[in-house]
């Protein structure tokens, strides 16, 4: 089932040792018009990967770039192990590049991060060490594992509402004063309320860019979203098929949040949770005759 706690807890417990030999991984960074975020990041996550002692990949998706971001990652490929740089002639959005990098990935691991500064490299260290634990008692490992942003600080009339709704249940119920979750801001307070109530997304942080997938259940189906809903699609979507999740802490940043432009309304209106069985095929390309067409005597 999918976990529903905050990120500080570890939702899958009790679990066995994790299994040998580690699993390889591909991470995904789709970068448009960030030369001066690419020239830093690149290089720290080069040096990473290759002390992780697993196979990996490091996908870049230049999203039709239109300053130096193309000539810095071209400058970067003989410095940065098994970097290899994807790209789409105009801006398609985050979605987009998921989609182009998953075809083309040949790791069991998916892990994809935002370009920006308010994501860490190292942060993927406990992630890959989660996911390849196995719940004890319906004997999977978990399909995703979620970093959180460390949030905001958060209005001192919603602290002192909080604590003051917290204790009443404590007192009333006997249920105990878990820590809130991680203030965002009100944008993202009440994009991750519709995201709950909506989609049934668990997550505290569901816009976070930094999300560690199995390759094999990511593509079950296809991602719809080409832009920033993409984040809550795939929870959502994981929620659903009743995949194992947990979210686990980033590291804090200073760094103020971005602001996420999402569009919902094409999973909202037709979601699909498998590829079509027989995709449909032009009877043209299949060799039949064009419609009207007289059919051979025999």
């Amino acid at each position: 089932m999918a976990s529903t706690a905050g990120p500080s807890r570890n939702h899958l417990l009790p679990m066995a040792k994790p299994i040998a030999p580690r699993d390889g991984v591909t991470v995904v960074i789709p970068a448009h018009n960030a030369v001066a975020q690419v020239e830093k990041m690149l290089p720290a996550w080069g040096v990473l990967l290759n002390n992780l002692n697993r196979p990996f990949q490091l996908i870049v998706v230049n999203d039709g770039s239109t300053d130096g971001t193309p000539a810095a990652l071209e400058k970067l490929g003989p410095r940065v192990p098994h970097l290899r740089v994807l790209t789409h002639d105009t801006q398609r959005g985050f979605g987009a590049c998921l989609r182009t990098a998953l075809a083309e990935t040949t790791q069991p691991l998916f892990l994809y991060a935002g370009i920006d500064n308010q994501y860490t490299p190292t942060d993927i260290r406990p992630m890959l060490e989660r996911i390849e634990l196995r719940d004890e008692v319906f004997g999977k490992q978990p399909d995703l594992i979620s970093g959180a942003r460390a949030g905001q600080l958060r209005p001192a009339f919603l602290k002192w509402l909080g604590g003051a709704w917290k204790l009443f249940w404590r007192v009333f119920a006997g249920l105990p004063m878990v820590e809130s979750s991680p203030w965002y801001g009100w944008s993202e307070w009440w994009y991750r309320a519709r995201a709950g109530w909506v989609f049934g997304v668990p997550l505290a942080d569901v816009n976070s860019a930094f999300k560690l997938y199995r390759t094999a259940f990511l593509k079950r189906f296809p991602i719809q979203s080409d832009g920033d809903f993409v984040h809550a699609e795939l929870v959502a979507k994981a929620t659903f098929l009743t995949s194992i999740m947990d979210e686990i802490p980033l590291t804090p940043k200073t760094e103020p949040i971005s602001p996420v432009t999402a569009d919902c309304r094409t999973v909202f209106r037709d979601p699909k949770f498998a590829f079509d069985s027989a995709p449909k095929v032009n009877p043209q390309e299949a060799g039949a005759p064009p419609a009207g067409s007289p059919t051979p005597a025999s």
